[in-house]
């Protein structure tokens, strides 16, 4: 069966004959830059000007050569561009058309995976798309939908989203029949008919919205985010210095004149040189590893005193680039000695500034001498830490990250002396039109500090790309900083090892939104101040209420939504097991308690009733929705004229608690559990040592055994609620 014999009514050329594909598109092109026509085999999208970041080299380049029938090339070229130019009138005319054009990434997807439906039908000697039955499309998908290792056994299904783009895609060869020209279904029919993709793949139409991402475990996020503060906040400035000093060397080296070598005649030069390394007793320069590999490959004995010794940096305060054999043979003797009496040092990071160890606060040189390698390795790590540290305290998304160009910190006018807020000018990419839109990101001291730092650290120019695209996370940014961590210039530091875990900006994201969700007084608060990042938060949902900054904060509204509830089932919890709350407002949480128990236990007589915690969770479902998370109490924030908080504040009005300003002893609101004994502990601990200090003045004594003695009460309140006392 042919083509001709079936479509006989074909038209003899596209409609998208010699289209140029930017203009029917739509999309923004650079001045200069090739423009794919419709005849062309690959469409090539380097001149889009709006292409993201984050858009990969191979989704730039559509290959149509992959489909191995001529016909069904024209065919998919003429569905691409569809999708890219829904609001042509040619497209517009058809009634089952999308009116929303496909993003360019999206296109190129469809198009790699519509290469293995032809593909295969070519492979079954099938040669015109009207011969296409159900039944093939039925086998197709079935065999499409798994992946298999290379001996043909199943490994796995394949993901929903990609079966489901493809049956989308075989569907619209029929949708999209009336502006194919050279090939297309046979009239009437649709692979699948009217069901759609989502019904076709058993996946469900209203999917459960369930984030799958898992927040990083405290033994990872912990020496990771130490790390990347350590290098950002202590170990920055001086990175910065290393970077100029080297890029200043390098310029010097690459546009001094220089003669080839230092010659017999000049040995007077070189002698003045040693000698001023002798009397200062500095270390000779030394050689950098890998030409230290190089003298070795070339013969030189492994135990010569002058293998690691860079001739090339003693040379050049003479003007020249090395040494002759016959001055190296003469100088020998000299050299040798000079090694003997002040030894060999790599010349970068010397007598390294004092900084504090991370674990023991013990002052240690910021670096120990280095290679030039290892210098610009060291740098390199430095970004990698503003990356992270921009990702762990921003939420961001990778493409936002990606997008971030040099000069894009925004500070607005002090509101005090040193207060000011802060703003990063990025792009939105994920669910916005193409290239995306611009946006802004409110935050905290410590990210302005890292964008600094980055901006410090790279050769970009004003509204050139900061980071650039990182394909994988993991296996870049993180790889590097876990090595380093690792390595003794870590342990140096005192930095505790990170864990083999996968980490990516997705789990950096939904940490966050968990940390400030449900651990007030958590691991964040021992890094940064971690009230700083719920107010930037806020306050970036509320600068920009349609911005990424607002997703974010819907999504850590919901994790604290579920946090609060998950707190309050536990608390109920402990109180069935008989560990009551303690505090001026456990009488008001009890008799809660007491209504929700009387209420589950009110049934008809019948078969024992068996108690789920979905059912608890929709009986305290009102008492969560009140519930505030402080770092040594609970607030049940359900009258605002009772908060203890507000009455001092004069803010009676207030919708939320105060919780800078919270008294939980004499709050009737709060409550203390087990969960917050070990705070209360601390601070207990903590009074005991001061009050034992002779060098505390006798009036802040007073003051600290009054608060001493409050520990004290509320530890043993806690204990005897809890049925711990004695």
């Amino acid at each position: 069966m042919t083509i001709a014999a079936v479509h006989g009514e074909l038209p003899e050329r596209s409609v998208f004959a010699g289209a140029d594909i930017a203009a029917t598109a739509g999309l923004n092109w650079k001045s200069g830059a090739v423009r794919p026509r419709f005849e062309d085999e690959v469409w090539s999208l380097k001149g889009w000007a709006d292409a993201p970041v984050q858009m990969k080299s191979p989704e730039g380049n559509w290959n149509f050569g992959r489909i191995h029938h001529p016909a069904w090339r024209v065919v998919a070229k003429e569905l691409c561009l569809s999708w890219l130019a829904s609001k042509d009138e040619r497209v517009l005319a058809l009634p089952r058309a999308r009116r929303i054009p496909r993003h360019p990434r999206t296109v190129w997807s469809r198009l790699y995976l519509l290469s293995f439906w032809f593909n295969w039908l070519h492979e079954r000697r099938i040669t015109t798309l009207a011969a296409v039955t159900q039944d093939h499309c039925d086998a197709f998908v079935q065999e499409y939908n798994v992946v298999r290792d290379e001996t043909g056994e199943v490994i796995r299904p394949k993901s929903a989203n990609s079966l489901r783009s493809l049956v989308s895609g075989m569907q619209e060869i029929s949708d999209y029949a009336d502006v194919l020209s050279a090939d297309r279904y046979r009239t009437g029919f649709r692979p699948w008919g009217e069901r759609s993709p989502r019904e076709i793949t058993g996946t469900p139409s209203r999917p459960d919205i369930q984030i799958k991402t898992q927040p990083l475990p405290d033994e990872v996020l912990s020496p990771l985010l130490g790390a990347s503060l350590l290098l950002v906040e202590v170990l920055g400035p001086h990175i910065a210095g290393l970077r100029r000093t080297l890029q200043a060397d390098r310029d010097q080296w690459n546009t001094a004149k220089r003669s080839r070598y230092l010659r017999m005649n000049e040995q007077d030069e070189l002698a003045a040189i040693i000698d001023s390394y002798l009397r200062a007793e500095r270390p000779l320069p030394q050689l950098e590893p890998g030409h230290v590999n190089r003298r070795l490959h070339r013969g030189w004995d492994p135990h010569d005193p002058l293998l690691h010794v860079s001739f090339q940096h003693l040379a050049r305060p003479t003007g020249h680039w090395d040494f002759s054999p016959q001055m190296f043979k003469r100088s020998r003797p000299m050299l040798e000695t000079a090694v003997d009496e002040v030894g060999h040092e790599f010349i970068w990071c010397r007598d390294g500034a004092e900084v504090p160890r991370a674990d023991t606060g013990e002052l240690v040189p910021w670096s120990l001498p280095l290679p030039a390698s290892q210098a610009d390795a060291l740098i390199r790590i430095a970004v990698h830490a503003c990356v992270i540290t921009t990702s762990a305290l921003t939420g961001m998304r990778s493409s936002e990250l990606m997008e971030l160009a040099v000069g894009c910190r925004v500070t607005a006018e002090e509101d005090a002396p040193g207060l000011a807020r802060h703003r990063l000018a990025s792009k939105v990419v994920k669910g916005r039109r193409w290239g995306g839109e611009p946006d802004e990101w409110v935050v905290i001291d410590e990210v302005i500090r890292a964008i600094a730092l980055a901006e410090a650290l790279t050769d970009a120019a004003e509204g050139e790309l900061l980071f650039g695209r990182f394909q994988n996370f993991d296996n870049g940014a993180v790889r590097w900083l876990r090595k380093w961590v690792a390595s003794p210039a870590g342990r140096r530091l005192g930095l505790a090892p990170i864990p083999e875990d996968q980490i990516h900006p997705r789990r950096l994201r939904r940490t966050l939104s968990v940390e400030m969700a449900a651990r007030p007084g958590g691991l964040f608060a021992t890094k940064v101040h971690f009230k700083h990042l719920s107010v930037v938060t806020s306050e970036g949902y509320a600068h920009r209420p349609g911005g990424a900054q607002a997703v974010f904060h819907h999504e850590w509204k919901r994790a604290e939504t579920a946090e609060k509830l998950t707190r309050t089932v536990e608390a109920f919890r402990q109180f069935q097991d008989g560990q009551l709350p303690a505090g001026p407002g456990a009488d008001a949480l009890l008799s809660t308690f007491r209504a929700v128990e009387d209420e589950l236990e009110d049934h008809e007589p019948g078969p024992a009733k068996v108690v789920t915690d979905r059912q608890i969770e929709l009986l305290l479902k009102k008492k969560a929705a009140v519930l505030h998370l402080g770092a040594a109490n609970y607030c049940w924030f359900e009258d605002p004229a009772k908060a203890l908080c507000l009455k001092l504040a004069g803010a009676k009005s207030a919708a939320a608690p105060l919780t800078g300003m919270c008294d939980s002893a004499r709050c009737p609101q709060a409550t203390h559990h087990l969960v917050h004994r070990s705070v209360w502990q601390t601070a207990a601990d903590n009074g005991t040592v001061l009050l034992a200090s002779p060098r505390i003045p006798a009036g802040e004594k007073a003051r600290l055994r009054a608060e001493h003695e409050r520990s004290m009460r509320i530890l043993e309140e806690i204990d005897k609620a809890a049925g711990k006392a004695g």
